[in-house]
């Protein structure tokens, strides 16, 4: 597991030792930074856990974090400008600004919630932290207040660091779900924007921080493309699961990284899965009957799943074709992503990876954005209506 997937574990095991800790999370990015919204590191009196870039930029916030654990209370934003120029007008590549939440936790009023988060990454629950960032003028709250989202729930929470109205938590409840971390605008009637100016505008603003793992990456087929794939997904932060139904190759010594490895035959393996749209399966089997097994189980299954194959456009078309005369759907078929991989000239095992998984990440990316404000904008016209 990589050191995301462990900061919430980390922040339990340091309160139940009765030590506390400041929680240091970007919230805003603007230009070329090192690293993304949502990256976070862990600031005790001994050192630090995870990291927010290095260099100047972390040493500053280290300070300034433990400046705050001396104070034992509060929290504050903090600007980490890494242009190299004060007076420019404009970011270039060489650097950006990073916005970053310092916030303490300690073993008397945080430890619960710790222990939430850490058993919602442990379990691949679609769960979040959600901090308030800017009270707004009209409400009294300090920034830092914090909680638990938690999507299964019908609106998110049992308890917000400020009061929301119903409408407000469930679109943050759908947020969480698509796990991407975001900070959040919130209107009077409780409409959610996503921002990216840090900047108050008197409205209120909270950051919204999924758990690693509430988005899953399932690898049917471990051959030589999985390993790799296996590999890139538990460094982005998926929830990554093996199926193959050869033990000789779905073990954990050819997959180590892997959350989880089943070895059973691929329809009973599908079968059992919950494809819902935070989970991305990927058919990188043996051969042309696996694949039409699989494809076929998973479309049956499917809650709005990413499904994608690999192949070639030929063998792809014979495959879907064969599918569509067991009953499924044109459009369903159409919604396949095959051959799947982003065209970058990849030959190896390891390219043939890095192009599946970006093609991933652009659909990660760019659907659940585009589903968010969808939503965003279905909300406006029910309010306004």
């Amino acid at each position: 597991m990589t050191a995301a997937d462990q900061i919430w574990p980390e922040a339990l095991r340091t309160l139940e030792r009765g030590r506390p800790f400041v929680l240091a999370t970007v919230i805003n990015v603007r230009g070329s930074t090192p690293r993304e919204v949502g990256a976070k590191m862990i600031v005790r009196e001994d050192g630090q856990f995870g990291t927010i870039g290095g260099g100047c930029g972390e040493a500053e916030i280290f300070g300034k974090a433990r400046v705050m654990l001396g104070e034992g209370t509060g929290a504050r934003l903090a600007e980490v400008d890494l242009t190299g120029d004060f007076d420019q007008k404009e970011i270039g590549t060489c650097g950006g600004i990073m916005d970053v939440l310092l916030a303490v936790w300690s073993p008397g009023s945080d430890l619960e919630l710790a222990r939430a988060l850490a058993d919602a990454a442990a379990r691949n629950r679609a769960a979040a932290l959600l901090t308030l960032v800017d009270p707004g003028v009209k409400s009294t709250a300090s920034i830092g207040a914090h909680t638990l989202v938690d999507a299964g729930r019908a609106e998110g929470s049992s308890q917000a660091p400020v009061e929301l109205n119903r409408r407000a938590m469930l679109q943050i409840a759908a947020r969480t779900a698509d796990g991407v971390p975001a900070l959040l605008e919130i209107s009077e009637n409780g409409g959610v924007d996503p921002v990216t100016q840090i900047e108050s505008t008197g409205a209120m603003r909270l950051f919204l921080d999924p758990v690693s793992g509430a988005q899953r990456l399932v690898i049917v087929g471990a051959g030589h493309i999985a390993q790799p794939l296996a590999r890139l997904g538990s460094i982005l932060g998926f929830h990554v699961t093996v199926i193959d139904d050869r033990a000789a190759f779905a073990n954990r010594d050819r997959f180590p990284t892997a959350d989880a490895i089943v070895v059973k035959p691929f329809g009973a393996a599908i079968a059992e899965l919950n494809l819902d749209e935070h989970c991305y399966l990927v058919c990188v089997t043996r051969g042309h009957s696996f694949d039409e097994e699989v494809v076929r189980e998973a479309l049956a299954r499917s809650r709005g799943a990413f499904i994608g194959m690999i192949g070639s456009r030929r063998r792809a078309r014979v495959t879907l074709d064969r599918i569509g005369e067991a009953g499924i759907a044109p459009e369903r078929l159409d919604a396949v992503h095959s051959p799947i991989g982003l065209d970058i000239g990849a030959e190896t095992p390891e390219e043939i990876a890095i192009a599946i998984i970006a093609e991933i990440i652009r659909e990660r990316r760019t659907a659940t954005r585009d589903r968010f404000n969808l939503g965003t904008k279905l909300g406006r016209l029910k309010a306004s209506s």
